[in-house]
């Protein structure tokens, strides 16, 4: 288990609990890591990986604030020495909320999948995202740029998609593998998010917030019946 090369300077971690992906992406001055998993002892193996693959200075991006996206933030603070998390406002305000009623529903309905991550959870460590993005944010990792992208309330209200070099991260407004989960959607906004992603989505790898590689193909499909779900709901 580890980061594989699936583009140049861009490396994926499938994580085997919940089918997760986190991407590196390398530059020449600095690497960016999208999404940060579960909790500390996920976290911990993540960071490791990145070291393997990179000495570089590293940024964080969480796509969303949905817990296996971002629990892992503080174990990069640590680890990586994390300064700049990038994220939109809305995850802050999860991350700088209560949280505790969110853990237990968490707990509630995952916990089964991974004892450690159950017995981890209770405890912790919110680490919010310290730079917004808001519309469209580029980044220079010295060499590569990476433009960071609000798509708007789609998947969840604060998603950002990663596009660098012919890769589309998606975060969770694309899965393979399962549904797309709608608990805090906004299927009218999913929608639209996907079809103005299509410019960036034309011939690129698409890396989705679960489950295996895809393309613009795939992800057109999965706007189809996110479409065909909002018409009968």
């Amino acid at each position: 288990m580890g980061f594989a090369e699936v583009a140049d300077g861009v490396h994926v971690w499938r994580y085997p609990v919940l089918d997760v992906n986190c991407t590196l992406i390398t530059g020449g001055a600095r690497a960016l890591l999208v999404d940060t998993l579960s909790g500390p002892s996920q976290a911990r193996e993540l960071a490791a990986g990145v070291r393997a693959v990179t000495s570089l200075p590293v940024a964080v991006v969480n796509t969303h604030a949905h817990f296996d996206h971002c629990f892992g933030n503080a174990v990069m603070r640590d680890e990586l020495g994390v300064a700049d998390f990038y994220a939109h406002r809305s995850v802050a305000a999860v991350l700088n909320g209560d949280v505790g009623g969110l853990i237990e529903r968490i707990v509630a309905a995952y916990g089964h999948l991974d004892a450690v991550m159950a017995a981890e959870l209770p405890g912790i460590e919110p680490c919010a995202p310290n730079r917004f993005v808001t519309g469209e944010t580029t980044l220079d990792l010295g060499g590569r740029e990476v433009r960071l992208r609000h798509v708007g309330h789609a998947h969840s209200p604060g998603d950002v998609v990663v596009v660098t070099d012919g890769v589309v991260v998606a975060g969770d407004i694309v899965e393979e593998g399962a549904e797309p989960q709608t608990g805090d959607a906004d299927l009218v906004g999913w929608v639209a998010a996907l079809a103005a992603l299509a410019p960036d989505l034309s011939g690129s790898i698409v890396v989705p917030g679960h489950g295996a590689l895809v393309d613009a193909a795939f992800v057109a499909a999965q706007a189809r019946q996110l479409a065909d779900r909002k018409e009968h709901s």
